[in-house]
C-alpha cells in the first residue's frame, strides 16, 4: 500500500474528529489515494471524487486501494463527477477556469487549474443539481497543487485579474 491512501486516511479520521457533523467532503481524484483514503475514513456516502482525466478507470482504480485499506470492495457505491473532464487531463475547462476566479474573489483561496479548481467546479456543479443542498456540512478539500499554475500563464492572469479586485 502506498503511503498515500493511508495518510488521507488519518485525514479523514482527524476530519471527522474537527467536524462530526460533516455531510460530504469533496476532493480531486487524479490518482485516485486521496479518495481512497477518505472513502475508508468517513465511508463512500460521505466523499464525492471530482475526476480530473488523470486515468482511464478511475473508479476500479479507487475501489482497489480502498479494498486494500478495508478488505472491502465499495465500485458501485463510490461517487464520482467525471462532468468536469473536459478535453482532458491538463487542458483548462471553462467551469475549471471560472472556479480559481470565484475562490479568489470570495474567499482569497488559490486554486490550482489541474486539481483543485476541477474540484471546485464539480463542487460548485453538485450545487447547482442539487446534489449537495443548503444546511449540508460540506468541505471542499484542498490538495495543494499550485505549481501546477507555473507554465500556465491563462491560470496566472485569470488568478491575478481576481485578486486585483480586493483592496491593498
Amino acid at each position: 500500500m502506498r503511503g498515500g491512501p493511508l495518510g488521507y486516511e488519518q485525514a479523514g479520521r482527524e476530519l471527522l474528529s474537527q467536524v462530526p457533523s460533516l455531510d460530504l467532503a469533496v476532493v480531486a481524484l487524479g490518482s485516485g489515494g486521496t479518495m481512497a483514503g477518505l472513502v475508508a475514513a468517513l465511508g463512500a456516502d460521505r466523499v464525492l471524487g471530482v475526476d480530473t482525466g488523470a486515468m482511464d478507470e478511475p473508479a476500479a482504480a479507487v475501489a482497489a486501494m480502498v479494498g486494500e485499506l478495508t478488505g472491502s470492495g465499495l465500485r458501485d457505491r463510490l461517487r464520482i463527477r467525471s462532468d468536469q473532464v473536459g478535453a482532458g487531463y491538463g487542458r483548462l475547462t471553462e467551469s475549471a477556469a471560472e472556479a480559481p476566479r470565484l475562490a479568489a474573489r470570495t474567499e482569497g483561496v488559490a486554486l490550482d487549474p489541474v486539481y483543485t479548481a476541477r474540484t471546485m467546479a464539480g463542487l460548485i456543479a453538485a450545487v447547482e443539481d442539487g446534489t449537495v443542498t443548503p444546511g449540508r456540512t460540506t468541505v471542499c478539500w484542498h490538495t495543494g497543487g499550485l505549481p501546477g499554475l507555473f507554465g500556465r500563464t491563462e491560470a496566472v492572469d485569470r488568478f491575478g485579474s481576481a485578486l486585483e479586485r480586493f483592496p491593498a
